[in-house]
């Protein structure tokens, strides 16, 4: 073999492991982005979220709207805004101009005063659309002839990192695209002039956009950057945000903007937000879909408002993680404690998590948590300092089957439900139940079985030693089985011994007749006693 041919040899292996190299790179780079030292969680595989099982990318999405919801939706880019292929930069080079007033200006080495721009082959008199690829400096752009005539434009691989918006290149443009580029910021801002109507700055590495949008602006593309929040943008409210696959965006950051119900987003089910330790509600790291967040927002409307007693507090308490954010949920906080009141709230948040009803005067808890579908959520229950009397009314509901914890410490409970808590302490290890400061109805079968069962609950019931009895100055756990289970003197306890007192003299009757008959046989006569005893009416007619 040639020398030629071993070193084309040689240069194919090396480019092949050069290849293989990048890619596998890449792979580490993001594998290792869960270990970044911000603790920012991985983001979900954009093929299982935006694609099909085979990998391949879904150009839209489809979503189904809540009525209820203020954050709408609709199916990925509009019409109106322009993109053209990638491959079209890769053979920029290679493919002849379509304009002839550009070919004098097109430079083979790409320098800054080069166009680095061509139109796109659908171009006409209404759309008059270019492309640019590999832009360095502005003036690649600027050096086209006839820019300010230019619909649409699309710049692909800009490897500034700053953006100036106000630039004159961009403000006679109704599509602006700025894709797959080195971009950290923008500067400045389009003129009160502006004709932009989609603005698309995808795929590059954003991480501040600060702008004053125009009145005619109603698209606006940040997906697939490095945003912790989305721009404060005042002047336009009818503007459609893409803010997909933005690793670092803030689920607090969004919240103000939610709240205003003044944006539109491309597919809130799939677009997700960041719940990270600066989360003040959370101490998480995980992706929610950010139509959850609208959720929050009816939290606070929807908590109860108890007339006469005073206001409940509605916050967000936890996340329940799935594994796919887009079945994330946030789950309520609800306290209603210290308002007095003797009857459950009518009506809880959706999705309410936890209820504090502590220090009331609630005597009846289960019909609620039967019937009430904004109960069937709950798997916390604080009810400590109340007037419950009974558990009983609890069998059967939604909550025993799933609770976490339930507080029912110094309440009025008479007696426990030994089996229905022994069924569903056994169907799931790691539930709680603190019932100290009770005071039961104390028996026999306190001390013999419901002691024995405490103690074997001991670590499903923590403060089982602080149950008391009420009819007894005593704690169940010190209840004596020899002192309990004896019962109280009475005339029946005295039966046994007349019984044996009558058959001891019943046995000394018959010995003595015995014994005077035997006498009387053997010697003739009746024994002292017996003979000095008067005669009865029997022995009369005997002697006749």
């Amino acid at each position: 073999m040639s020398a030629k041919h071993n070193g084309s040899l040689l240069l194919l292996v090396l480019l092949v492991y050069g290849v293989a190299t990048a890619v596998s790179g890449r792979g580490q780079e993001e594998e290792n982005f869960g270990g970044h030292q911000e603790h920012l969680a991985v983001l979900p595989n954009p093929n299982v979220i935006y694609g099909n099982a085979n990998g391949n990318n879904l150009q839209t999405t489809t979503e189904t709207a809540n009525p209820n919801s203020t954050i709408n939706h609709m199916e990925s880019t509009p019409d109106f805004c322009f993109t053209m292929e990638e491959n079209m930069c890769l053979n920029f080079f290679n493919s002849n101009p379509n304009n002839n007033n550009t070919n004098h200006h097109h430079l083979g080495h790409g320098g800054v005063n080069a166009c680095m721009c061509r139109q796109y082959s659908n171009s006409n008199a209404t759309h008059n659309n270019w492309y640019c690829c590999n832009i360095t400096q502005l003036t690649m752009i600027s050096s086209c002839p006839n820019y300010s005539n230019w619909t649409n434009l699309h710049i692909y691989n800009m490897t500034m990192t700053e953006i100036d918006l106000s630039s004159p290149i961009f403000q006679t443009l109704q599509s602006l695209a700025i894709t797959h580029g080195n971009i950290t910021s923008t500067v400045k801002t389009f003129s009160r002039m502006s004709k932009v109507k989609c603005l698309n700055l995808s795929n590059n590495n954003l991480s501040n956009v600060t702008m004053k949008t125009s009145v005619m602006l109603k698209f606006l593309n940040l997906s697939n950057n490095n945003l912790t929040e989305i721009p404060k943008i005042t002047q336009n409210h009818n503007i459609t945000l893409d803010i997909r696959m933005n690793k670092r965006m803030l689920c607090n950051n969004l919240m103000a903007t939610i709240f205003r119900g003044s944006f539109k987003f491309v597919a809130p089910n799939s677009t997700y937000c960041l719940l990270d330790s600066a989360f003040n509600w959370f101490n998480s790291t995980d992706y929610i879909a950010i139509s959850q967040l609208d959720i929050i927002r009816r939290f606070y409307t929807d908590c109860p408002v108890i007339q006469g007693k005073g206001n409940c507090t509605c916050d967000p308490e936890h996340m329940l993680s799935a594994g796919d954010p887009s079945k994330n949920k946030i789950f309520c906080r609800v306290d209603c404690s210290n308002l007095g009141l003797t009857e459950l709230p009518p009506k809880l948040p959706e999705n309410t998590f936890q209820l504090n009803i502590t220090n009331n005067n609630i005597s009846v808890i289960g019909d609620h948590f039967h019937n009430n579908p904004t109960y069937q959520s709950i798997v916390k229950l604080f009810a400590d300092n109340n007037r419950i009397e009974s558990m009983h009314d609890l069998e059967g509901t939604q909550f025993m089957d799933h609770f976490q914890k339930l507080y029912l410490r110094n309440n009025h409970l008479k007696r426990l439900p030994e089996y229905l808590l022994t069924n569903v302490l056994d169907s799931n290890v790691g539930r709680v139940i603190f019932l100290g400061g009770n005071k039961l109805m104390c028996d026999c079968n306190s001390a013999k079985v419901l002691k024995l069962w405490l103690l074997k609950r001991s670590r499903d019931i923590p403060d089982y030693n602080e149950i008391m009895c009420r009819n007894m100055p005593q704690r169940i756990m010190e209840l004596q089985e020899l002192k309990v289970c004896q019962s109280p003197h009475d005339w029946t306890d005295y039966v046994y011994y007349l019984i044996a007192t009558e058959v001891i003299l019943l046995i000394a009757l018959i010995t003595k007749v015995s014994y005077d008959y035997w006498v009387f046989k053997t010697a003739g006569y009746l024994p002292w006693p017996a003979s000095k005893m008067p005669k009865l009416p029997c022995d009369w007619l005997c002697e006749s």
